[in-house]
């Protein structure tokens, strides 16, 4: 049987022990504290880093195309960058818009493109008339442009019937569909 004075003793060491454990919970919750903010200004960072490169690689096809504008051996007058529509609680963006009279060019750019991109221009294509109903009478074409460019992605690209473009150095080059 167990005196007063070991249930005395007992009860002291295990609120000893609930003092000690609170205390390293406090301690490991700030330490989550600090990590989280660590964590949020490192994603941050990332996104920044990445929407820059985005925007560089962007830039770099637009200033290719407004030099050369020509996708799909049709040559165009204007160039335009980020096209973007509103209509009805919907949106559409462009990253390149080119157009001549009778043709829209139409250019998803990327920094790496993967399937998501070449669906997104699917999109895009499938809504065009949509968002730009004063262009109803043109024909559109599509091209997707990428720094990075899996072969395979450029022959699933290219069977869907849209211009590949890449960056080769200081240049573009594009590939057209059959």
């Amino acid at each position: 049987m167990i005196t007063n004075e070991e249930l005395t003793r007992s009860l002291l060491e295990l609120r000893e022990s609930q003092a000690q454990t609170d205390e390293q919970m406090r301690k490991t919750d700030e330490q989550m504290r600090k990590t989280d903010k660590r964590i949020e200004a490192l994603t941050q960072n990332i996104d920044g880093i990445s929407k820059s490169i985005g925007l560089e690689v962007e830039d770099f096809f637009y200033s290719s195309l407004k030099k050369n504008p020509t996708i799909a051996n049709i040559n165009f007058d204007f160039v335009y960058q980020n096209d973007k529509r509103n209509i009805k609680g919907r949106t559409q963006e462009i990253d390149i818009f080119l157009e001549n009279g009778n043709y829209i060019g139409v250019v998803e750019v990327k920094n790496r493109v993967s399937q998501k991109s070449i669906d997104q221009l699917d999109k895009i294509m499938d809504n065009f008339y949509y968002f730009h109903r004063d262009y109803e009478d043109y024909k559109v074409i599509g091209a997707i442009a990428g720094k990075i460019f899996p072969k395979h992605l450029q022959t699933q690209a290219l069977k869907k019937g849209y211009s590949v473009i890449t960056q080769q150095g200081d240049h573009i080059e594009q590939v057209n569909p059959k």
